[in-house]
């Protein structure tokens, strides 16, 4: 737990994440291990926005922590939540339903 909050936030919510849906303790210590030693690979910023990802979609095998990281998704910008703005509704080129019948 120590080496993962070392990590970042969003590591130690996806390794509780794996002690937690595990019965027992033990067996998730495998997968953990397995994410802990990426960061001998991988920075710890990009591990732990690889996690963020995770988290977020519910992603929580140790597969897709590594498909993030080899396609560079933790290095994208995040979405935009604003809304988009409604189109015009009223332009030239806009008909309306008395032009149907």
């Amino acid at each position: 737990m120590n080496w993962a909050k070392d990590l970042g936030n969003d590591v130690l919510i996806w390794v509780k994440a794996q002690l937690d849906q595990k019965q027992h303790e033990q067996q998730a210590y495998r997968v953990c291990l397995g994410l802990l030693n990426l960061s001998n690979k991988y920075p710890a910023q990009r591990l732990n926005n690889a996690c963020r990802l995770a988290n977020q979609h519910g992603l929580y095998r140790l597969k897709n922590i590594k498909e993030i990281l080899s396609s560079n998704q933790d290095k994208l910008p995040p979405a935009c939540s604003e809304p988009l703005s409604p189109l015009p509704q009223d332009h030239e080129n806009i008909r309306g339903p008395h032009s149907f019948h």
